[in-house]
């Protein structure tokens, strides 16, 4: 259980009336739903918020502390609010992105109007000129996103990249990046970093690869062929006929990022409640993947959650 809106604006009214009959007046509710609000609000953190005299409710020391956290997020509603209708993000392909509409309204408190990111647009060029307040976004190492004025990073996770091939003659365990260097490799259309990135990688190990631009539809499909190797997240959903497999030394790493504006609508206490969400989803999906699980184990070094 955490703190809720609810809680937030109870407390707020209280520091600025004063009594619990001041505050359910200007919340337009009744005192007891006030008295119990701050009862679960004060559960919640673990401590006594006010202190009730015969002169009214004055704040604890860890009364103020969380007053000060709830005008800082409901300030920051307001504004989300005043922006339009529903905050607006952009995704690129992830294992994340059916979770940004549910978490970006619980860590936010608004509506999100969530849509994949057009292929051929860079992500944070998104974000630059207007059309997302923020926008998830994969990378790779020495193939970032670029870094433009007035933006901010903050990092979700770092992850190896897995990669399809076929069920039928498929190794068990991890497969070497040498034993494939006679594959073609694949990427969707929206890859162009990972295509630089793979190419770099590849020809790096001594590999004169071939890497064909595939549609994502039909990407399993000539994975189950024997047509192409397709790269994927570790946090993918296994295919009929396509077996997902680690490659030994994780030469393949992708990181996913949530990029905004510094002058947004987004302060920085809201994104990091939404990425705190996202590295926790993160982590769910972890625990949902046996594979990727169990590859982790295997791994105890790799932090899949960067400092933030």
């Amino acid at each position: 259980m955490e703190l809720e809106f609810r809680h937030l604006r109870v407390v707020l009214a209280l520091v600025d009336t004063g009594s619990l009959t001041g505050a359910a007046a200007q919340l337009g509710i009744t005192q007891p739903a006030v008295s119990e609000t701050l009862r679960r609000a004060e559960r919640v953190a673990g401590g006594a918020l006010f202190r009730r005299g015969a002169h009214g409710a004055t704040p604890t020391p860890l009364g103020e502390l969380v007053a000060a956290h709830a005008r800082n997020v409901l300030d920051s509603l307001t504004r989300l609010k005043a922006t339009g209708s529903a905050l607006r993000l952009s995704c690129t392909p992830c294992t994340l992105q059916p979770h940004l509409v549910v978490l970006a309204a619980e860590a936010l408190g608004t509506a999100a109007d969530v849509r994949a990111a057009p292929a051929r647009a860079a992500p944070v060029e998104l974000v630059a000129d207007g059309r997302a307040h923020a926008v998830l976004a994969t990378d790779f190492p020495g193939h970032e996103h670029p870094e433009l004025p007035g933006m901010r990073r903050t990092a979700v996770a770092d992850e190896p990249l897995f990669v399809a091939v076929p069920e039928a003659t498929a190794a068990r365990g991890e497969i070497a990046l040498a034993d494939l260097a006679d594959r073609t490799w694949a990427v969707t259309p929206a890859g162009d970093r990972r295509r630089a990135y793979l190419l770099d990688v590849l020809t790096r190990a001594g590999i004169r690869a071939r890497v064909r631009t595939v549609d994502f539809g039909a990407a399993y499909g000539l994975v189950e062929l024997g047509r192409v190797v397709l790269p994927v997240m570790p946090g993918a959903r296994p295919r009929a006929g396509v077996a997902l497999r680690p490659l030994a030394g994780a030469p393949l790493v992708v990181r996913t990022s949530l990029f905004w504006r510094a002058d947004g609508p987004l302060r920085p206490g809201d994104v990091r409640r939404l990425r705190d969400r996202l590295a926790d989803a993160q982590h769910t999906l972890v625990e949902r993947t046996p594979l990727y699980r169990t590859w982790l184990t295997d791994h105890p070094d790799w932090e899949t959650t960067p400092p933030a």
